[in-house]
């Protein structure tokens, strides 16, 4: 069991129309190892909306190559897609945090993810229509959360706590990118302790 003691490795992963140039990715890399962690972006070059159906699968399976037991990944949008996806190959992941994942509401992370924490907003409209891509697990998860029941998911309504923010990417903007990442931080910490009690003998 991957103890408090040491850095836990968090991979943060990109949406689309964007790569590990983005800002927010060099911020929350920068907080999250000031707070201890071992965190580290981790891209698959600029992506455009109508190549990502064919083109996720192998994302997602580099992905899946690169974590390790325990590791925590940190994705938006279709960066959150991608991270179930290598749930769903079977990355052991540790934890999963989701921003306004590019997802259909009943996608849920797989059994070996001990737990999700999610954020979401009711004025997330980027991805409501990408429903459209049949067969794609695309949907308005960043919207809407999720449908099912899982108890080892809890839901932050980012357009609800201060400082409150809307749409499908309010939460990475210069005005509220540092508040958001230090709760992002402190939920993170509190889940993995937690995590860690409830395994431990």
């Amino acid at each position: 069991v991957r103890g408090c003691s040491v850095k836990p490795r968090l991979l943060i992963v990109h949406g689309i129309h964007t790569n590990d140039a983005a800002g927010w990715m060099d911020h929350m890399v920068t907080a999250f190892n000031d707070a201890g962690w071992d965190a580290a972006k981790w891209t698959y070059g600029y992506a455009y909306a109508m190549l990502t159906r064919v083109q996720n699968p192998w994302r997602a399976s580099k992905l899946a190559d690169l974590i390790q037991p325990g590791d925590i990944v940190l994705g938006h949008s279709n960066g959150a897609c991608l991270a179930w996806m290598a749930a769903e190959l079977g990355a052991p992941m540790g934890g999963a945090i989701l921003l306004n994942p590019a997802l259909d509401t009943d996608k849920v992370m797989a059994k070996q993810v001990p737990w999700v924490n999610l954020y979401v907003n009711s004025q997330d409209e980027a991805v409501p229509w990408a429903k459209a891509f049949v067969g794609h697990p695309w949907g308005s998860q960043g919207r809407d959360g999720i449908a099912v029941r899982d108890l080892r998911y809890q839901t932050v309504w980012t357009d609800q706590e201060p400082p409150r923010v809307y749409g499908h990417s309010g939460v990475l903007t210069p005005s509220a990118i540092s508040p958001w990442t230090e709760r992002f931080i402190r939920d993170a910490d509190v889940r993995r302790r937690y995590n860690t009690l409830t395994e431990a003998p």
